[in-house]
C-alpha cells in the first residue's frame, strides 16, 4: 500500500503547495415529447335557450423540444470533491401545438304546430394548415426553481367552416340559412429546470467517495436535469347562425369570443445525454510504497515515470532534503518520462534521508523515496499491477469506470538498477 504522508511534514516542506488538481466534463441534454397528455375542451351548448344552438369540443395535440447545456468538475488532493451546474446561454426550448375539433349543432323548435327537433355533429371540412401555434427561443438555464423561459403563440381568427347552404349540412325538410364559425388559439408554454443528477449527486456541490479499488484511468457518470414544462392553451370561437325553416325564421344570432375551457398542464420531464459526463484522470505508473535511489554508484539516479491514464500528469518534490535537488515532472496520458534525483556528497554524509512528491493522480497523491547509498540498489518500490482492460470499477457512488475490465489491483516488487 502507497505510504501517506501526515499533513505535518507537509507544512515543514519549503515547497509551496500545488493548486489541486481537476477535471472537467461538459455534457448535452435534450428532451422532446412527441405528444403530451390530451388537453381536451368543450364549449358546452350555446347560446343558452335558443332554439338553434351550437357546441364545439376540442383536444390540443403538438411537440416540445427542450435542450440545455450541463458541466461539472471534480478535484482532488486527499480527498475528491466536485460541482456541478447548468451552463449559461445553453438553454433552447421549441414548440409547435395544433388543435383537433369537432362541431356540434342541435334545433329544437315548432314550425305550425310541428315538434321539430336535430342533433348532430358538423362536418369540419379541412384542420387548416394556419392553425399551427409554434415558437422557439433561447434561454439561460437556471437551477433555482424559477422560471427559465417561456414561448408565446396566437393566430387572426381563423375560418372552421363557412356556408350559405346549411341544408347541406343539416338534415331538415324546408330548412335554410348560414353558418359560420371561425377559432383564435393560442398557447402559452413555460419551461422550468428543477434539479441536476451527475450519477447519485444531486447537489451542486459534492463529495467523492474513493471506490475500493481506486479511482482509474477516467471516470464516467451519468448525467440529467430534471424540470417542468407547463401548457396554457387558449381556444375562443366566433359564430353567426341563421336558420329559416320552411321560410320561418328559428334564429339569427352572432357571438363573439366564446371561450372553451381548456386546463393548464405540467408535465415533469428528464432531460438525458447519449454521452454520459466523462472526466480524465492520471493514472501513476513506476514510482510505489518501499521505493529507494542507491546513489552508490552514481551522484544521480533515475527512475521512469509512466502516465497509464488519459489526463496528465505531474509529480512534484513537497519538500527537498538539503544537497538534494529533483525537478517536478510532466507526464503526458500514455506517456512516460525519466524521474531524475541528484544528492551531494554532504546530503548523504550522515545516513539515508527522504524525498516527498506530491503527485496528481487522485489514488497517490504523496510518495516518498528513500535516499541513500547501500540501500538495497535503486527500486521502484510497489507498484500496482494493471488490471485486465487497464481499469476497475468500485464504490457505493455508482461510479462507472472506463474499461472492461473489473479486477482488484495486485501489488508486485520491481527492482529497477
Amino acid at each position: 500500500m502507497i505510504t501517506r504522508i501526515a499533513l505535518g511534514a507537509l507544512l515543514l516542506s519549503s515547497v509551496p503547495a500545488a493548486a489541486a488538481p481537476c477535471s472537467s466534463s461538459e455534457v448535452d441534454l435534450a428532451w422532446a415529447g412527441t405528444d403530451f397528455a390530451e388537453i381536451s375542451g368543450d364549449t358546452g351548448w350555446f347560446p343558452n335557450n335558443y332554439a338553434a344552438q351550437l357546441r364545439l369540443t376540442g383536444r390540443v395535440i403538438g411537440e416540445t423540444a427542450v435542450s440545455s447545456g450541463a458541466q461539472a468538475q471534480v478535484c482532488w488532493t486527499d480527498s475528491m470533491t466536485g460541482t456541478m451546474d447548468a451552463r449559461k446561454n445553453t438553454g433552447w426550448l421549441d414548440v409547435a401545438y395544433g388543435a383537433e375539433m369537432h362541431l356540434y349543432a342541435k334545433i329544437d323548435t315548432s314550425i305550425l304546430g310541428n315538434a321539430i327537433y336535430w342533433e348532430g355533429e358538423l362536418p369540419v371540412p379541412y384542420l387548416p394548415s394556419d392553425l399551427l401555434l409554434a415558437g422557439q427561443t433561447g434561454f439561460d438555464p437556471s437551477l433555482d426553481g424559477q422560471l427559465d423561459t417561456q414561448v408565446a403563440d396566437a393566430t387572426e381568427p381563423i375560418t372552421l367552416l363557412s356556408s350559405d347552404l346549411i341544408g347541406d349540412l343539416i338534415g331538415i325538410f324546408g330548412i335554410s340559412g348560414g353558418l359560420r364559425v371561425t377559432v383564435t388559439p393560442s398557447m402559452v408554454t413555460s419551461y422550468r429546470s428543477n434539479q441536476l443528477h451527475l450519477g447519485d449527486h444531486t447537489t451542486q456541490a459534492f463529495t467523492v467517495p474513493r471506490p475500493n479499488v481506486g479511482f482509474d484511468r477516467a471516470l464516467e457518470l451519468p448525467m440529467s436535469l430534471d424540470g417542468v414544462i407547463t401548457y396554457r392553451p387558449t381556444l375562443t370561437f366566433n359564430a353567426r347562425f341563421d336558420v329559416k325553416i320552411l321560410g320561418y325564421r328559428v334564429v339569427d344570432w352572432n357571438l363573439f369570443g366564446v371561450p372553451m375551457t381548456l386546463p393548464a398542464l405540467e408535465r415533469p420531464m428528464t432531460m438525458t445525454s447519449e454521452t454520459p459526463a466523462h472526466f480524465a484522470l492520471p493514472v501513476l505508473d513506476g514510482l510505489g510504497d518501499g521505493a529507494r535511489m542507491d546513489f552508490a554508484a552514481s551522484a544521480t539516479q533515475s527512475l521512469e515515470i509512466r502516465n497509464r491514464g488519459e489526463k496528465e500528469l505531474t509529480l512534484t518534490p513537497s519538500s527537498l532534503p538539503a544537497g538534494i535537488s529533483a525537478a517536478a515532472l510532466v507526464v503526458p496520458p500514455g506517456g512516460k518520462a525519466m524521474l531524475q534525483v541528484t544528492a551531494s556528497d554532504e546530503a548523504l554524509a550522515e545516513g539515508s534521508t527522504t524525498l516527498r512528491l506530491a503527485s496528481t493522480d487522485p489514488d497517490h497523491a504523496e510518495l516518498a523515496i528513500e535516499l541513500g547509498r547501500d540501500v538495497g540498489g535503486t527500486d521502484p518500490g510497489m507498484l500496482d499491477e494493471p488490471s485486465e482492460g487497464g481499469c476497475a470499477t468500485g464504490g457505493s457512488s455508482g461510479w462507472l469506470l472506463v474499461g472492461l475490465g473489473l479486477a482488484f489491483a495486485v501489488r508486485r516488487r520491481q527492482a529497477r538498477s
